[in-house]
């Protein structure tokens, strides 16, 4: 009895080699696109790190209201140099002066 050896080995392989990288592209496919998947994460990351950007500026900008509140509720002065620069407000028996620069 005389044994052949199959030519399609060779094709066999090759074909085994292709669905095998066909899983691993689906399975990375899988990881990557689904709805959990990696572009999702990086995505809510740099989304969380912008709100954490976000609440540091607004515990900044309510640390500052706050000291202009105690500011406004205790200094005197501080009140009078808001009157005068923001709202033009001058003391009895001042006068003003309004300087016009040429151009």
């Amino acid at each position: 009895m005389v044994f052949r050896q199959k030519k399609s080995s060779a094709f066999d392989a090759r074909a085994k080699v292709k669905v095998v990288l066909i899983i691993i592209l689906l399975c990375l496919a899988f990881l990557l696109l689904n709805r959990n998947g990696m572009v999702r994460l990086v995505q809510e990351k740099r989304e969380h790190r912008e709100f954490i950007e976000k609440k540091i500026t607004l515990e900044k900008k309510q640390k500052a209201l706050l000291e202009e509140k105690e500011h406004l509720l205790n200094d005197k002065t501080y009140i009078e140099k808001i009157a005068r620069e923001q709202y033009n407000m001058v003391l009895p028996g001042e006068t003003v002066y309004k300087v016009i620069e040429e151009e």
